[in-house]
C-alpha cells in the first residue's frame, strides 16, 4: 500500500506542480512572471555571465590576447548588468513576492476552508479526517506553496544555466559533459529519500496532533481550571511525552535509509563531477598539453558551476516532489465528496416534518444510536424530548438539520425527503441553540447576527439580546453591543459569564428569520429563575413557530404540546404532560424524582 501511494505521489509531481503555479496565476500572474524572471535572470548571470564569461575576459587579458579597453568596456557592462539584476531581483523578491505570498496563502486558505465547511459533521469526529485536514494545511502553514513557486523559479533558472554551460563545455570537449550529467542521478536518490520522509511524517502526524492537543490545553482557558485544581496535568503531560518518545522511534526507524540515500547523492552530485571532469581537465593540460592554463581555469569555472547548478536542480526537484506530497494531500481533501450532498428543491413554508422508521449509528457496525423512530410534527407545535443523559436527543436534533444522514428510514420536510432540497436553503429553515454553545473573538452583535453589522440589521440584534435576558449586562461593556467578546485578541475584550455567553447564543434564535426552532439543552448553564424566565421569552418569542425543545429539565416539558420520552435510542412514550403522569410510566418516574429534588433544595433553602 506504501509503494502504491509513493508512486502515485511522485507520479503527480508535474501535476501538482502546476497545480500551485495555475493557483498562483489566479491570484497574481503578473507577479508569478516578474518573479520568475527574477530567478532566469539572476542564475544564468552569475553562473555565466559573472562566473566564466568574466573569468575569460580577465584571463585573455593577462595572456595577452586583449587590449585593456576592451577589458574595462566588458567589466562595465558586467558591473551595469549586476546592478540591473540585483535591483530586478530585489523588486522581484521583496514586494512584488512578499505581496505575492501574502495574496496566495489568503487564496488556498479560502479554499481549504470553503471544503472545512462543506465536510459532514462526522469528519470532525474522525481521526483520520484529521489527519488528512492536518496535512492538507501544511501547504499553506509550513510554506509549501511558496516553496513550489521558488522552487519552479530556480528550477528554470538552474536549467537554462546548465543548457548554457554545457553548451560552452561542449564547445570546449564533448567529452567533459558526461561528468557533469552524473548529478542528474542525484535525482532518483532524491526522491527516494523524499519518499521514505514523507511515510515518516504520516507515522508521526498523530504523535504531532497529541503534543498540539497538549499545548491547547495547556492553553486554552477552556481547561485552566481543571487543570490547576486537579492532577489531570500529570496525565496530559505524560502522554506529551510519550507522543515525543513515539516520534523519536519514528526518526530512528528511518534515519539509517535516509542517511544511506543521502550518502549516494553525495558521491554522485560531488566526488564523480570534481574529480573526473578536473582529473580530465589536468589530464589534458599537463598530458596532453592541448590546452591553456586559462582554458584550464576556465574549463574548472565552467564545471563548478555547472555541478552547483545541476545539484540545484537535483535539489529543487525532489524538493519539489517532497512539497508536491503536501499539494498532492491538499487537492485530495478538496475532491473530497460530502456524504451529506444537497438536492436542488427549494423547501416551502414550513407544514410538517416527519420521521419514517428512522434508524442511526455513528459507525458501520449497526451500532444504532436511534432505533426505528416515527414520528410526526406539523405546524406550530410545541414538543418536548426528554430522556437520561445518552437517550438519543442530540442525535436527533443533528439528523433533523441534516448534519448527519440517517442510516435506514428517512426524514420528509412537507412530505418531501429532506435529501432532495438544497442543503443550505433546507437549514436556513432552522434556528438552532445547541448545548455546546460556542460565543466567538468578534463583537456582540456578530456574535447575535453571525453575519456582517449594518444599520439595516442591528436594531434587529439590540431586540434579540432583550429577549434572551441579556441586554442590560451587553449595556454595561465599554462599548456596548460594539465591544469585543473574550480576550483573545483584545485585551479590552469582554469575558461573560457561562450563563451571560448561552443566553447571547439563544439571542441568535431571535435574529434569526425561521419556521422552526430546535433548542438543545438552551438553559444548561442557567439557574432556574433565569430558566423559566427565558423559558417564557422563548414562547412568547416563538408565536406561530414550531419549537422543537430538548431538556433533562422536566419542568418546561409541562408547556408544550407533546412529550416525546426516549431511552435507550428508542422513542418509548409520548403525550401531553397531564397524559404521561397519568400513565405512571418512565416520564412519570423522571418528572416526580426531579421534582422532589427541586422541594428537597427549598427546604434546604428555608433552614
Amino acid at each position: 500500500m506504501r509503494g502504491a501511494v509513493d508512486f502515485k505521489a511522485k507520479a503527480h509531481v508535474f501535476r501538482n506542480t502546476w497545480f500551485m503555479i495555475k493557483c498562483g496565476l489566479k491570484c497574481a500572474p503578473l507577479s508569478v512572471l516578474i518573479i520568475y524572471m527574477a530567478y532566469i535572470a539572476e542564475n544564468v548571470y552569475y553562473a555565466v555571465v559573472f562566473n566564466v564569461m568574466f573569468l575569460k575576459t580577465a584571463l585573455a587579458i593577462i595572456e595577452g590576447n586583449g587590449t585593456f579597453k576592451e577589458f574595462a568596456i566588458k567589466i562595465g557592462l558586467i558591473i551595469f548588468g549586476k546592478v540591473a539584476i540585483d535591483l530586478f531581483s530585489y523588486y522581484a523578491f521583496h514586494p512584488v513576492r512578499e505581496k505575492f505570498e501574502i495574496k496566495c496563502e489568503s487564496y488556498l486558505n479560502e479554499l481549504i476552508f470553503k471544503k472545512a465547511q462543506e465536510v459532514e459533521l462526522g469528519c470532525y469526529e474522525d481521526p483520520d479526517f484529521f489527519d488528512n485536514y492536518n496535512r492538507a494545511t501544511w501547504v499553506v502553514e509550513k510554506g509549501g506553496f511558496k516553496r513550489i513557486i521558488e522552487g519552479t523559479g530556480w528550477t528554470l533558472g538552474s536549467a537554462v544555466s546548465v543548457i548554457s554551460l554545457s553548451a560552452y563545455l561542449y564547445s570546449l570537449d564533448p567529452f567533459l559533459v558526461l561528468f557533469i550529467l552524473c548529478p542528474l542521478i542525484v535525482i532518483i536518490f532524491r526522491v527516494k529519500r523524499n519518499q521514505v520522509e514523507f511515510v515518516r511524517e504520516k507515522e508521526m502526524t498523530p504523535f504531532e496532533r497529541q503534543k498540539d492537543y497538549t499545548k491547547r490545553t495547556v492553553l486554552l482557558k477552556d481547561f485552566a481550571k481543571e487543570i490547576k485544581t486537579t492532577n489531570i496535568f500529570d496525565v496530559i503531560r505524560k502522554r506529551f511525552v510519550q507522543a515525543i518518545d513515539n516520534n523519536i522511534q519514528v526518526i530512528r526507524k528511518y534515519g539509517w535509509r535516509i542517511a544511506i540515500l543521502e550518502a549516494f547523492s553525495d558521491f554522485f552530485g560531488v566526488v564523480i563531477p570534481i574529480a573526473g571532469g578536473l582529473g580530465y581537465g589536468c589530464y589534458r593540460l599537463i598530458v596532453l598539453e592541448n590546452i591553456t592554463i586559462s582554458e584550464f581555469s576556465v574549463l574548472v569555472s565552467a564545471i563548478t558551476n555547472c555541478r552547483d547548478k545541476l545539484n540545484q536542480l537535483a535539489h529543487y526537484f525532489t524538493m519539489q516532489q517532497k512539497h508536491c506530497l503536501w499539494v498532492q494531500n491538499m487537492r485530495e481533501f478538496l475532491a473530497y465528496e460530502p456524504k451529506v450532498k444537497g438536492g436542488t428543491l427549494v423547501p416551502g413554508e414550513f407544514e410538517s416534518l416527519e420521521f419514517r422508521n428512522v434508524s442511526f449509528g455513528y459507525n458501520a457496525k449497526k451500532d444504532y444510536t436511534l432505533k426505528n423512530i416515527s414520528f410526526k410534527l406539523n405546524k406550530g407545535d410545541r414538543i418536548a424530548i426528554v430522556g437520561h443523559n445518552g437517550a438519543g436527543k442530540t442525535t436527533l436534533s443533528k439528523l433533523i438539520m441534516r448534519l448527519y444522514d440517517v442510516s435506514e428510514g428517512e426524514i420528509l420536510y412537507n412530505g418531501v425527503n429532506i435529501k432532495e432540497y438544497d442543503l443550505l436553503k433546507y437549514r436556513d429553515k432552522f434556528a438552532s441553540v445547541f448545548q455546546d454553545y460556542r460565543v466567538f473573538a468578534m463583537t456582540v452583535a456578530e456574535n447575535v447576527l453571525v453575519e456582517e453589522v449594518d444599520e439595516s440589521n442591528i436594531e434587529r440584534a439590540r431586540e434579540s439580546l432583550q429577549k434572551s435576558d441579556v441586554y442590560e449586562k451587553i449595556q454595561t461593556l465599554p462599548m456596548g453591543i460594539d465591544n469585543i467578546l473574550t480576550r483573545e485578541f483584545d485585551d479590552e475584550g469582554a469575558l461573560l459569564s457561562g450563563g451571560q455567553c448561552q443566553k447571547v447564543s439563544i439571542a441568535r434564535m431571535f435574529a434569526k428569520r425561521f419556521d422552526i426552532a430546535i433548542l438543545d439543552e438552551p438553559s444548561s448553564a442557567l439557574d432556574p429563575v433565569a430558566e423559566s424566565k427565558m423559558y417564557n421569552n422563548l414562547m412568547e418569542g416563538t408565536k406561530d413557530k414550531t419549537v422543537i425543545y430538548i431538556s433533562h429539565r422536566l419542568s418546561s416539558a409541562t408547556q408544550s404540546d407533546c412529550i416525546f420520552v426516549f431511552a435507550g435510542g428508542e422513542l418509548i412514550e409520548h403525550g401531553t404532560h397531564d397524559e404521561l403522569m397519568s400513565s405512571g410510566g418512565e416520564y412519570c418516574e423522571m418528572f416526580t424524582l426531579q421534582a422532589s429534588g427541586y422541594r428537597e433544595e427549598d427546604a434546604e433553602d428555608e433552614e
